[in-house]
């Protein structure tokens, strides 16, 4: 019984949410990683562009300096760009046009001694380094294509070097390999990003869970109250903490034992799972104590929820050593109004919890007053 309840406790959606949080979390660390690499990417090419450019300026292979020193220039107006817009997306297409564009300019004339093409190993480095995955292995394979177009192309059409048989054969299956390598490389490294997500997730989830009900626990509600109480804050629309505690509870320990006893706690949150709206939130507080959360609920329809949810416990039909026990739950109730602080609000459900003990217990004390 007591794993089937566990199982029907999971709360999928707090779980769902601890992952999108997470998800968050990585994309957003992912997005600095990039806006990094896309700064430090296109700065580092703006530099080598400048610097070959001039030293060919230099030595009077004008052509080449020309198209270096230009293409500095873009490379710089990307970066203005991607400062001014933000866009990452704009930023890497302009770097993969960059790089198809210098590349196919070098191996198409050789630039220095024919060493051109040598220049495709850095850049196939930094397409997997600056741009998203998908993206630089997509660069990666047109700058092969390229290399396998101008080195096949018979005869070469003017303007274009040629370079000898040897060559072409030691340089095409190198960065043919170097391809592999980079592909095999990023497709371990997603799947093992993947799976420190999925971990991730897990533990967050597990942290935020209450192990014997399943359902979250101190921790996860207090994440929660406070993003209640700073939408309070923005918009001022009222919500109720609900404290319940379950009458009597040591008397079912003492008498029928502890793991009795975690059933009764397993079958009262059960319960009180069943008979909440969609969007409350239920813990496991500590002990036979639960806390609800009833997001933009005023006083008088949180009494009815809380009312419900006694009413509920009262009608569980709890039979340890096949004896019927009849279990009962009081609850203190605090329907937030004003301004304050999360502890405080509990603290008033505590002490009107309290005073429900203090009148005979199984009943819902809350002041409909302002808090």
């Amino acid at each position: 019984m007591l794993s089937i309840v566990k199982a029907t406790m999971s709360d999928q959606t707090s779980t769902s949410n601890n992952g999108s949080l997470l998800r968050q979390r990585y994309e957003a660390i992912e997005m600095q990683r990039r806006t990094l690499l896309l700064n430090l990417g296109n700065g580092l090419a703006g530099v080598f562009l400048l610097g070959f450019g001039i030293a060919d300026m230099l030595a009077g292979r004008h052509t080449l300096a020309w198209f270096l020193l230009a293409h500095a220039g873009v490379t710089f107006v990307n970066i203005l760009l991607f400062r001014m817009t933000r866009n990452h997306d704009w930023a890497g297409y302009g770097f993969a046009y960059g790089l198809l564009a210098l590349f196919g300019f070098l191996i198409a004339t050789g630039a220095v001694d024919h060493t051109g093409p040598l220049w495709g190993y850095p850049m196939a480095a930094a397409a997997v380094s600056v741009l998203r995955a998908r993206l630089g292995l997509a660069v990666i394979a047109i700058m092969f294509f390229i290399t396998l177009l101008l080195f096949l192309a018979p005869p070469p059409f003017p303007g274009i070097v040629s370079y000898s048989a040897d060559f072409k054969l030691r340089f095409t299956t190198t960065f043919l390999a170097l391809t592999l390598f980079i592909a095999l490389h990023e497709y371990a490294r997603s799947r093992s990003q993947s799976e420190l997500l999925r971990l991730s997730t897990q533990i967050d989830r597990l942290s935020q869970t209450d192990v014997l009900t399943g359902l979250p626990n101190r921790r996860s509600m207090l994440e929660r109250l406070e993003e209640e109480n700073s939408r309070h804050q923005r918009h001022r629309r009222p919500y109720t903490i609900l404290y319940g505690d379950v009458d009597d509870f040591k008397l079912i320990n003492d008498r029928y034992g502890h793991q009795t006893g975690d059933d009764a706690l397993c079958a009262v949150a059960q319960t009180l799972r069943a008979n909440l709206r969609q969007h409350d939130l239920l813990c496991r507080w500590g002990g036979e104590e639960f806390l609800v959360l009833l997001p933009e609920t005023g006083a008088a329809l949180a009494l009815e929820v809380g009312e419900k949810l006694r009413e509920s416990v009262a009608a569980l039909g709890f039979r340890p050593d096949g004896a019927e026990h009849r279990m009962t739950i009081s609850f203190g109730m605090h329907t937030v109004t004003s301004l304050g602080s999360v502890n405080n609000f509990i603290q008033q459900a505590d002490r009107k919890l309290y005073r429900a003990k203090q009148a005979g217990k199984n009943c819902a004390v809350a002041e409909l007053a302002t808090a």
